[in-house]
């Protein structure tokens, strides 16, 4: 029998009352290992029953068939026999009543013709909601005392999960529960709050993965959804050997100032598709091992476009000694970042680019907001003061050096004193 917190018995009791439930909860506040274990006792208890759980990658649904393992295995020791010929595949775990939980990845064709339960994990990081819906709603109406539960943190207001939220609202059909990382503390969770907010220097990224927020995209360069279309897994899309490329290569540096990290953005174009290869991120390193790791992909690079403001002058200096005319200075006016960043935005608009699916690059790529002075001037900044969304401005140097003709400078403008 696993111990819960106050909170994850609420949660049980509430999906065991209703047919549908929808759960918001922060990061690190149990929520796969709750629904985990109401599967599996739902499993056990329900002779020749299926429950059907759907993630958004197979990887994660493999997670929580991992969760269902240890509560298997929890059981085990407290000397339930019942579970001694529980059959436990990778994505799939057979109970000797009958029962079975199966996992399987958020694509429609995969989950049309199955019936039981289903828990939507992480169902704010589904691709294609909607065709996902519409498969995944079928298999629970089949029978009266089949559920549906969506567990996830908020992604923004452009997915499934923020719509089950809204449909939910006031409806007693639905258990709806929240639970941010403050109300996780009062009711139990040993968690040291300030020091994960210490770790969390994007404001967005704390408001939605912990004080579980849906928040307004609208002044967002890359609002969620347009990021999300972008992604693949990154076992498919990173390389250990560039040398192995067989397309174009372009290549990003957004060069750290005092606190922020030096980025090196590698992408290969095949077709008309730009894929992110490499992100080689540098904390605190001396300029030579800077200059000599970004030189190695200047090497390979057909052209390479570098951030000359401040600390980034030397280094663009040095890199077009060696290696004229491929490396493009950017000076990064108010102007040319309007440019850097609405040419980033367009890949992503017309999905001609793909990106890791990694949450701080998501993160980093999603901080950047466009904002209007009182002046009247267009901004493209972090959206607080420590966040310089370090990887969204490489990845948008490397963009900028693969849209480029030849050459191309983005000139540093000049003071110019008359007499």
């Amino acid at each position: 029998m696993a111990i819960l917190l106050p909170y994850q018995i609420e949660i049980v009791k509430g999906i065991d009352s209703h047919k549908f439930s929808v759960i918001k909860m922060a990061r690190q506040t149990g929520k796969s290992f709750v629904v985990s274990y109401w599967a599996t006792r739902r499993a056990t208890t329900k002779p020749n029953h299926a429950i059907v759980v759907v993630s958004p990658t197979e990887r994660q649904s493999k997670l929580f068939v991992d969760k269902v393992k240890l509560h298997i295995k929890a059981m085990r020791l407290t000397g339930v026999k019942f579970f001694e010929d529980t059959e436990l595949k990778k994505l799939e775990v057979n109970f000797p009543n009958g029962s079975q939980i199966i996992a399987l990845p958020a694509n429609p064709d995969g989950i049309r013709g199955f019936s039981g339960d289903v828990i939507m994990d992480e169902v704010a990081f589904f691709k294609n909601w909607q065709e996902v819906y519409r498969a995944v709603f079928p298999i629970i109406t089949r029978k009266k005392d089949y559920k549906l539960v969506a567990i996830s943190t908020p992604f923004g207001k452009n997915d499934l999960f923020y719509y089950l939220w809204s449909i939910s609202e006031n409806n007693p059909k639905w258990f709806r529960y929240s639970l941010n990382i403050f109300e996780a503390v009062a009711k139990g969770l040993k968690v040291d709050v300030e020091e994960l907010r210490a770790g969390i220097k994007n404001e967005d990224a704390w408001r939605t993965e912990y004080l579980v927020e849906f928040i307004d995209e609208a002044d967002a360069v890359l609002p969620y959804e347009l990021i999300q279309k972008c992604e693949m897994p990154k076992e498919e899309l990173l390389v250990e050997d560039i040398k192995e490329l067989k397309g174009e290569l372009y290549c990003g540096v957004d060069v750290g100032r005092r606190k922020d990290l030096t980025v090196i953005t590698l992408l290969e174009k095949l077709g008309d598709v730009l894929y992110v290869r490499r992100i080689e991120e540098l904390s605190k390193k001396p300029f030579r091992e800077q200059l000599e790791l970004i030189s190695h992909y200047a090497h390979y690079a057909r052209r390479l476009a570098i951030d000359e403001t401040g600390l980034g002058m030397q280094l663009a200096e040095e890199l077009k000694e060696r290696f004229g005319s491929k490396v493009i200075p950017v000076y990064f006016s108010a102007k040319n970042k309007e440019e850097l960043a609405e040419k980033l935005r367009a890949k992503f608009q017309d999905r001609l680019i793909r990106v890791p699916a990694d949450p701080d690059l998501r993160e980093d790529l999603h901080s950047v907001r466009k904002t209007v002075t009182n002046a009247g001037n267009v901004r493209y900044e972090g959206s607080t003061q420590e966040s310089h969304a370090d990887r969204f401005w490489s990845l948008a140097l490397a963009v900028h050096a693969a849209t480029q003709k030849r050459g191309g400078f983005f000139f540093k403008p000049l003071k110019l004193k008359f007499i």
